[in-house]
């Protein structure tokens, strides 16, 4: 045995404890795999839904409405709304409830006490605050609790006489504990009931799963405690001989050979493979002698290689390294993500590496399904704001449109239909900003003036924000423009003035401006510093609470909120860093606790850009010369709209309100029709398999696709199939009459397809 085979049975001896895990974590992934291990699959520990409930108030007319709202077998106010919305039936049957009432909380308890006994435990409650005679509503949840701690708690009142805090402090369980306030509607009350039951069984689901993994792992853990005993003594007893050595370096083989993981050892210059053990082999689907002949450049793709190279400089070959993740290509070319751990090592009498791969490809998967679960349930948590702004945006619509069949002056009916446009290209916006924020999609940029974007979000916070909170607003005179978009600079202002008031729950002061500022220097600032040159500085400050030091770092973070469960997404903040670096900016945040908060937002001014300030004027519509048009569209209104607009431009308009019936009307009409106007969407047969057999029978016939789903931007909803049918005009719902008449004089008289897509 010789120098070099002691140092390598130095570093094996060092790395044991890494030898574990990763066998550990392969345990793990092969269980993982096959689903089950020693006969007991965990993914079949089901537990039955525990449908008990019980009901404590003193008011038995209380007692009755719980049963007729939890027991009624007639269909829900919600569930009839479902239905007529998405045109289809309910999702399912209402769970059926076993209720149980009493009248005072000693009462309570001892069914409670009774129910677990008898192995029947109260899935929830509902439990009035006021009681008398006798214990109130906290006392008896805190008695409940201690009697069975699992059950889930509804407290109902109409006015209570404890704080938050009080009850908290009380009861010491907020994680079980829900308040409704009375009066409360059968929605509430089924809703809690289906969420908190289905809370309890998941509970219990968890547990019994829990139990058997905890099994699991102390059965695992004692078996690789007694190998990692055995390794240690014979280790220890082989270092103390020269004799020991040579045995000590068999086992060496033994374990880099029969290791589950894949394992090589590559030269540290060449990176040429000097060793790999049988699970490489297997894993990567080369032959020893294939693997051998190769470099660990011929395992990486293309792309990655810099990378590699980087990391075996000169300066960093020779620093150990542990979860290093990289993409492996194996013979059949399949790419995997590997996490690498590997040391320096002699082998042969020549520097080397010892590598262990493992392959974490599902586990990233899983990961990057968690994220997007997250983000999905963020974009859900924001859809009342949205119902809140398109509700101010459709109320002007609806007052505007009355009043047009009033006798009004010419000057009276256009700011009416004025009006009526800017509150439907707001709308449009905002739709536009939910698919910005659940796709990534990038809004035009155009030269824009941000003061104006900013005194329309103080009109908006002037109007919304509660009175207690002065708001005041500045711009600059002179303020440069920028290349932005309008929608996204909205919202970042927006969430900024929004996050400041959630800072000032007891009024404060809210100061908005907007200014130029020229930095001579680079200046600390997220996502990067900002570096010299010319910005617009949009800054939001208010008076309120301030933020921690430790929360600084971290408000950024996506879904990092410091307030209360189900008062924020955390993603407010995230949202504006990240419009902002999208538009090359910087955002900077000083505050301190008890004092306030600014937020400051650099975006980089285009002081040589022009924004048009000239009024709007009406554009001439394009007319037509008697063109037969066919429109085809599943609304009514769109297609009377639609009739209405092309006719008084002189078209010959034909409808249908699916694909068959337009399929119909070509065969009557034949190449009579010049142009067809079709929904994507709609039942029976959608636009596009209407195009394909258009296509199939008037090769040359002239078509216009529209959806309010869809623009050519995104390539989701079929677009590319649309493509493929050589439609290229493309109207995006909503659109003005303008753009509509712009598409078909385009196709009709120039023969051009051009994207009319209104923006």
């Amino acid at each position: 045995m010789n120098g070099d085979s002691s140092c390598l049975l130095k570093g094996l001896g060092s790395n044991l404890k890494a030898l574990k895990v990763l066998a550990l974590k392969l345990f793990w992934r092969r269980a993982d795999d096959k689903g089950c291990g020693n006969n007991v699959c965990v993914s079949e520990l089901i537990v039955k839904r525990n449908n008990r409930i019980l009901i404590v108030d003193d008011n038995q007319a209380i007692h009755a409405d719980f049963q007729k709202i939890l027991c009624a077998g007639h269909k829900t106010e919600l569930e009839g709304v479902e239905a007529k919305l998405f045109a289809a039936p309910p999702a399912s049957r209402r769970p059926e409830y076993e209720i149980d009432s009493a009248l005072q909380g000693q009462e309570a308890l001892a069914m409670v006490k009774k129910a677990r006994e008898e192995d029947r435990p109260y899935a929830m409650a509902f439990v009035d605050v006021r009681m008398s005679p006798g214990w109130d509503g906290v006392e008896t949840v805190a008695r409940i609790w201690k009697a069975c701690p699992d059950t889930q708690v509804v407290l109902c009142t109409a006015y209570s006489d404890y704080s938050w805090d009080d009850m908290f402090s009380k009861l010491n369980h907020s994680d079980r504990l829900v308040i409704l306030k009375k009066p409360f509607d059968a929605v509430e009350v089924l809703q809690l009931a289906a969420a908190l039951t289905e809370k309890y069984r998941l509970a219990q689901e968890a547990r019994s799963k829990m139990g058997q993994l905890e099994n699991k792992v102390e059965q695992r853990t004692k078996v690789l405690q007694k190998t990692n005993e055995y390794l240690q003594t014979q280790i220890w007893e082989r270092q103390r001989a020269t004799e020991a050595l040579r045995e000590s370096e068999e086992r060496y083989q033994l374990l880099f050979r029969e290791n589950p993981l894949p394992m090589w050892v590559f030269d540290l210059k060449s990176l040429a493979f000097l060793a790999v053990n049988q699970a490489a082999i297997q894993g990567y689907g080369y032959t020893e002698e294939e693997l051998l002949a190769m470099t660990l450049k011929d395992l990486h793709c293309a792309e990655d290689l810099p990378d590699l190279l980087e990391r075996f400089s000169e300066a960093n070959a020779r620093r150990p390294s542990c979860g290093i993740i990289t993409r492996h290509r194996k013979k059949d070319g399949t790419i995997i993500t590997v996490e690498i751990s590997s040391r320096v090592i002699i082998f042969d009498g020549r520097e080397a590496k010892l590598a262990l791969a493992n392959d974490v490809t599902e586990r990233k998967k899983l990961e990057a399904q968690f994220l997007r679960a997250q983000r999905i349930e963020g974009i859900g948590t924001l859809a009342t704001g949205m119902a809140h702004d398109l509700n101010n945006i459709l109320a002007p619509i609806l007052i505007s449109a009355g009043t047009l069949r009033w006798s009004l002056s010419k000057e009276d009916q256009e700011k009416a239909i004025n009006r009526i446009e800017v509150s439907v290209k707001r709308g449009a916006g905002i739709i536009q900003q939910v698919l910005t924020f659940g796709r990534g999609l990038e809004g035009e940029r155009v030269a824009l003036h941000t003061g104006e974007v900013l005194e329309e979000v103080v009109g908006i916070v002037k109007r919304t924000f509660p009175k207690d909170i002065v708001v005041h607003a500045k711009v600059e005179e002179g303020l440069w423009t920028v290349m932005g978009d309008r929608t996204q600079i909205h919202q970042v202002l927006l969430n900024l003035c929004v996050n400041a008031r959630d800072a000032m729950s007891n009024g404060g002061k809210l100061t908005v401006r907007a200014r130029n500022i020229t930095l001579t220097e680079t200046r600390p600032a997220l996502p990067s510093p900002a570096r010299p040159g010319c910005y617009v500085l949009l800054q939001v400050s208010d008076s309120g609470c301030g933020i921690s030091s430790e929360d600084r770092e971290r408000i950024f973070d996506p879904f990092f909120t410091t307030k209360e469960v189900g008062k924020g997404t955390g993603l407010g903040l995230s949202t504006v860093l990240g419009i902002v670096k999208s538009h090359n900016g910087a955002v900077m945040v000083e505050s301190e606790l008890g004092k306030g908060t600014t937020f400051r937002a650099l975006l980089p001014a285009s002081p040589e850009a022009v924004k048009s300030t000239a009024p709007y004027v009406p554009p001439d519509l394009p007319r037509g010369s008697g063109e037969a048009v066919l429109i085809v569209d599943d609304e009514p209104e769109i297609i009377s709209g639609m009739t209405t607009a092309m006719e008084q431009q002189n078209y010959r308009v034909l409808v249908a309100k699916n694909g068959f019936e337009a399929l119909a009307v070509i065969h009557r009409h034949g190449k009579a029709i010049d142009l067809v106007v079709t929904d994507v969407m709609m039942p029976e047969m959608d636009g596009v398999e209407l195009i394909r057999e258009l296509r199939r029978v008037h090769p040359r016939l002239k078509i216009i696709a529209s959806s309010g789903l869809a623009t050519e931007k995104d390539g989701s909803h079929r677009t590319r199939e649309l493509e493929a049918l050589s439609v290229k005009t493309f109207l995006a719902k909503p659109y003005p009459v303008d753009k509509l008449l712009a598409g078909l004089h385009g196709l009709l008289r120039n023969g051009k397809e051009t994207h009319a897509v209104s923006e």
